[in-house]
C-alpha cells in the first residue's frame, strides 16, 4: 500500500488475525516464566480449575440477579405480542395512535457491564420468544440509513438456521444488494412468517416449541443516550407508520435516567411510544452479592488480603462501578498468586491437602520454613518442637497438614461469625462498622476488630436495642449458624435459643412486677398525709429513680451483647 501522500488521506493498517493460544501454550508460558519450575504444571492446572469454578459461579450469580428483570421483560413482550396477534380493542386503540411497545431498561452508569446484560437478554428472548432480535449501538448508526442497514443485516442473519441451510432459496443475501427500507423489512418479515407456516408439521412443531407464532421483531438500542436525536426521531416516526404490518418492539438501554427519553425526543415523537419502565439491580448490590458468594464462603480456598480487596473496591466505587472489572481484577490476583508463589500448590480443596503436602520436596519444605507466618508459629513452640519443625521434613509435613486443616475450619467459622456480627451492626445509627458486610470484612482483615473504637461504639449502641430488634437479630443468627458447615456451633445455637426463650418469658414477669411496684408506691403515698413525710417519700422515690437498678430485660440484653462479643473474640482471632 502506498502512503506517499499523507496529506490526501488517512491510511489504516489492520493487524493480522492471530489464533488464540492453546492451553498447552499457556501452560508452557506459565512454566517458562516462573522463577521456580517445580510443580508449575500442577500450579497451572490448579489455577485454571479454580478460576473455572469461580467463573461458573459468577455467571450463575449474574443469571439469578437478572432473572427477575428478564422475566418482567418477557411478560411485557408477551402482553404486547398477544395484543397484536389477537387484535384486541386495546391494541386497535394503540394502532389508531400508532404507538410502539417500548421497554425503557434502566441499567445504571456501569456501562461496561451492560454488554453482559444485553447478551443474556438477547439469549433469553431468542430461546423463548423470537429469533428476530437486533442489537444496535450508536457508533454504528450515525444516520438513519446506517441504522436500517445494520438492522436488516442482523435480522436476516437470524433467518438462517441449521434446517434451512439446505435450501438454495435461503442463501444469505449481501447487505449491499438489499434496499434498506421499512417496506423491504416488512416484505422480508411476511415471507419469513409465511415460510414458517408452510413448513412440515414436524419442523413447525419444533419451531413453535421455542418461538411464538408470528414472533415480534425486537430492536434493542444498547446505549440510547449516545444516539443522535434525528436518528431516533426518524426511525420511530417511520416505524409507527408501519406498526400494523410489523410487530415491532423497542428496548432502550438507559444508563442515567428515564427522563432522557423526553429530553432526546419531542412530545410529538415520544407520544408514538407506549413506554414501560424496568429497573435493573444496582451495581452496588450486584457487587455485594459477588463478594458474598465468592469471598465470604469456604468453598474457594483462595482469599484476598485487606489491601488488595480495598484497592479493588475503591476502583469500583470511585472509578467505573463495573462488576465485570472487579471480577477481572479478582482473576488477575488469582493468576499472579499461582504464577509467583511456589507454595500456591497448597491453595487447594481440603480433600487434596494431604496428597499435596506428602508430595512436597525438600526445597518446598524450605520455602515453608522461610514464610514469616510460619516463623512466628515456630517461635511460639517449645524448643524440642522448634528443632523438629526446622530440621525434620516429615514432621514438618504432618504439622503443615494439620495447620492447613485448621485454616479451612477457621475460614468456615470466620464467615459465620462475621455474618452474625453484621446482623447486629448493620442497622445501628451511623453504621460504626459499615452498612455493607464487605466493609466489616475489610475491618476484620485490617486489624483485630474488637480493639477498634468503632467496635466499642457498636457494642454501646447494641446495648440500647429494643426487644423486638434484639429478638429478630438472635433469630437471624440462629439461622446463620444452623446453616453453617462449621462443627463448633452446636453449643452456640443452644445458647442463642436459650436467650430467645428468656425473652419470651420476660414480658409477662416484667408486667406483673411493674404492677406490684405501682400499687405499693400508691399505698405508701396514701399512708403519709403530713407534709414532712410526704416530702421525704417523694425524695426517696426520686433518689431511687436516679440509682435505678437494671431491669431483667436490660440485664439480659447486656448478657446477649457480651456473648456476641465473646464469639467475635474467639472466632475472629
Amino acid at each position: 500500500m502506498s502512503t506517499c501522500s499523507v496529506s490526501k488521506g488517512c491510511f489504516v493498517f489492520k493487524p493480522s488475525t492471530k489464533k488464540r493460544r492453546s492451553s498447552e501454550k499457556a501452560a508452557h508460558d506459565f512454566r517458562s516464566r516462573s522463577d521456580d519450575a517445580e510443580d508449575t504444571e500442577l500450579r497451572f492446572v490448579t489455577c485454571q480449575s479454580l478460576w473455572n469454578q469461580i467463573k461458573s459461579e459468577t455467571e450463575q450469580i449474574q443469571e439469578d440477579l437478572n432473572k427477575q428483570l428478564l422475566d418482567n421483560l418477557v411478560s411485557f413482550l408477551s402482553r404486547s405480542h398477544s395484543e397484536f396477534q389477537e387484535k384486541t380493542t386495546e391494541w386497535t386503540c394503540r394502532m389508531k395512535f400508532r404507538e410502539i411497545p417500548t421497554a425503557a431498561l434502566v441499567l445504571g452508569v456501569n456501562v461496561t457491564d451492560h454488554d453482559l446484560t444485553f447478551r443474556g437478554l438477547s439469549d433469553a428472548l431468542q430461546d423463548n420468544i423470537t429469533p428476530y432480535i437486533a442489537l444496535l449501538e450508536a457508533k454504528d448508526c450515525p444516520g438513519i440509513k446506517n441504522l436500517m442497514q445494520k438492522l436488516m443485516g442482523q435480522l436476516m442473519n437470524c433467518d438462517i438456521d441449521v434446517d434451512s441451510l439446505e435450501d438454495e432459496d435461503c442463501v444469505q443475501v449481501s447487505q449491499n444488494r438489499i434496499r434498506c427500507s421499512m417496506s423491504s423489512l416488512i416484505s422480508w418479515y411476511e415471507n419469513v412468517t409465511k415460510k414458517t407456516d408452510s413448513e412440515t408439521p414436524s419442523k413447525k412443531r419444533n419451531s413453535s416449541s421455542r418461538h411464538w407464532q408470528s414472533p415480534p421483531v425486537i430492536v434493542i438500542f444498547k446505549d440510547m443516550e449516545s444516539f443522535t436525536t434525528k436518528v431516533l426521531q426518524d426511525f420511530i416516526v417511520i416505524s409507527s407508520q408501519h406498526i400494523r404490518e410489523l410487530p415491532l418492539v423497542l428496548i432502550f438501554g438507559i444508563a442515567t435516567s428515564p427522563m432522557i427519553i423526553h429530553r432526546l425526543l419531542p412530545h410529538s415523537v415520544s407520544s408514538l411510544l407506549c413506554i414501560e419502565l424496568f429497573q435493573s439491580l444496582s451495581c452496588k448490590e450486584h457487587l455485594s452479592t459477588i463478594i458474598d458468594k465468592l469471598l465470604l464462603t469456604p468453598r474457594f480456598p483462595f482469599k484476598l488480603g485487606e489491601k488488595v480487596l480495598q484497592v479493588l473496591i475503591n476502583i469500583f466505587l470511585y472509578h467505573d462501578f463495573s462488576v465485570q472489572n472487579f471480577i477481572k481484577g479478582f482473576q488477575l490476583c488469582i493468576v499472579e498468586h499461582f504464577y509467583s508463589q511456589p507454595l500456591s500448590v497448597l491453595c487447594c480443596q481440603l480433600v487434596d491437602v494431604k496428597k499435596r503436602v506428602c508430595s512436597l520436596s525438600h526445597d518446598q519444605c524450605e520455602n515453608i520454613r522461610r514464610l514469616p507466618s510460619f516463623r512466628r508459629y515456630v517461635e511460639k513452640q517449645e524448643s524440642g518442637k522448634q528443632v523438629a519443625l526446622l530440621t525434620n521434613d516429615s514432621f514438618l509435613k504432618e504439622e503443615t497438614e494439620k495447620l492447613l486443616e485448621d485454616l479451612h475450619v477457621y475460614h468456615e467459622n470466620y464467615v459465620s461469625i462475621l455474618r452474625c456480627l453484621h446482623v447486629f451492626t448493620s442497622s445501628l445509627p451511623k453504621y460504626p462498622l459499615g452498612k455493607q458486610i464487605r466493609e466489616l470484612h475489610c475491618a476484620c482483615l485490617e486489624t483485630r476488630v474488637w480493639e477498634t473504637e468503632e467496635y466499642e461504639s457498636s457494642l454501646q449502641l447494641a446495648r440500647m436495642l429494643n426487644k423486638t430488634d434484639l429478638v429478630t437479630m438472635l433469630q437471624q443468627c440462629v439461622e446463620i449458624l444452623m446453616s453453617s458447615s462449621g462443627k463448633e456451633f452446636d453449643k452456640t445455637v443452644e445458647k442463642l435459643k436459650e436467650f430467645l426463650t428468656q425473652f419470651q418469658n420476660l414480658e409477662v414477669a416484667e408486667a406483673s412486677q411493674e404492677r406490684d411496684v405501682s400499687v405499693s408506691s400508691q399505698k405508701e403515698l396514701q399512708k403519709k398525709t403530713d407534709l414532712y413525710h410526704l416530702q421525704k417519700t417523694l425524695l426517696e422515690l426520686k433518689e431511687s429513680r436516679r440509682s435505678k437498678k437494671l431491669t431483667k430485660f436490660e440485664m439480659l440484653r447486656f448478657e446477649v451483647v457480651d456473648y456476641i462479643d465473646s464469639l467475635v473474640r474467639d472466632f475472629q482471632y
